[in-house]
């Protein structure tokens, strides 16, 4: 739970820094390019997740679980699906320009899609908690899962888009500095050398290079609850 967590604050934090970081820019400039650029990055990212989860990490845990117990966070998927395609639709315009930039709209596109993601993001996290795994699957047997699944991430990664998206919407407090779990040297090629092809994307994320949040932020910090299992 606590990997999903961490994954999760980051997808929360990209959509915080569009919402802010649209007030900044203005149309037919290259800051303006280099936001709507961030803008897809913060799209992908949500459809990687997604992906991922249903590809591969829903079935693995339904293998112990049994059939449909992930169909609630799947419904959930589902659930945010056309506001997220609205706000999608909108981005692709205005890249092609098809659409003229208006900063009302843009934001309300966030603010249409946002509690449902986040309504989802929560509930998730609920059916990955210790207890709810207890029983069904032996530490070994997740443990070997995460290697596996860290491999597939970042096998699909883009060395120059990826992990910098990552670093700058993580987490550098102590319960979130080792994730994401990337090699160290891929992290430090991504961070060091490669930052550079897109580096006029990468001011608008949450956090520096070092995923040490901005001040600016500080306010709207993702909250990484502690729950304890239910008393039986």
């Amino acid at each position: 739970a606590l990997r999903m967590v961490l994954l999760h604050n980051i997808i929360i934090r990209g959509f915080n820094s569009l919402i802010y970081y649209s007030g900044e820019v203005e149309p037919n400039t290259p800051k303006y390019n280099a936001f709507l650029a961030y803008t897809g990055e913060a799209i992908q990212s949500l459809h990687h997740h997604h992906g991922n989860e249903e590809d591969k990490y829903f079935p693995f845990l339904e293998s112990k679980m049994g059939k449909g117990s992930m169909s609630d966070n799947v419904n959930g998927h589902e659930a945010f699906k056309a506001p997220f395609a609205a706000f999608e639709n909108l981005y692709t315009k205005l890249r092609s320009g098809e659409a003229q930039w208006d900063l009302t709209a843009f934001r309300k596109a966030i603010y249409d899609f946002i509690p449902v993601l986040r309504e989802h993001l929560e509930e998730e996290i609920d059916t990955l908690r210790p207890w709810q795994l207890k029983g069904k699957f032996t530490t070994e047997e997740l443990s070997t899962f995460e290697v596996e699944m860290d491999k597939y991430v970042v096998a699909q990664m883009s060395l120059a888009k990826d992990p910098q998206f990552y670093f700058i919407n993580g987490d550098s407090a102590p319960h979130g500095s080792w994730f994401p779990p990337i090699p160290p040297p891929i992290a430090f090629v991504a961070r060091q050398i490669i930052w550079h092809v897109h580096s006029n994307w990468w001011q608008f994320g949450c956090c520096d290079k070092y995923m040490k949040v901005k001040p600016q932020f500080a306010p709207y910090e993702p909250v990484m609850e502690n729950k304890e299992a239910p008393v039986s």
